[in-house]
């Protein structure tokens, strides 16, 4: 079926605005794609955490995360004394070579793996 000829009676076309399409800027883009995503995550967490078993087991893994990093900053402290260049030299010096051979074989897998 044919539209309608441009000439016939009581059909009118509607005029196109000449209105300036609307723009966004760059920030304005990362704004929103920053809000989403801070959005939906935010709104996950009270479920993640009744998953995972409430607070006090969230409160344990960062405890135990903070022990670990407090170690590790006290062993690079000490490798800054001894002017060690690896961690894994310091932990070798510490701790002897099986553990050093450990510590480079965990630190190859994890950056393999990351």
């Amino acid at each position: 079926m044919e539209g309608p000829m441009a000439g016939s009676p009581g059909l009118e076309e509607k005029p196109v605005p000449s209105a300036a399409s609307p723009s966004l800027s760059s920030p304005g883009a990362i704004f929103i794609l920053l809000k989403s995503a801070l959005g939906a995550g935010l709104l996950s967490f009270p479920s993640a955490f009744h998953k995972a078993g409430g607070v006090t087991p969230a409160f344990l893994v960062k405890l135990v995360s903070l022990v670990f990093l407090i170690s590790r900053l006290v062993i690079l402290g000490y490798a800054a004394s001894l002017s060690q260049r690896t961690y894994q030299g310091v932990v070798g010096g510490l701790c002897g070579p099986a553990l050093g051979k450990l510590c480079e074989a965990c630190l190859t897998a994890l950056k393999l793996l990351v």
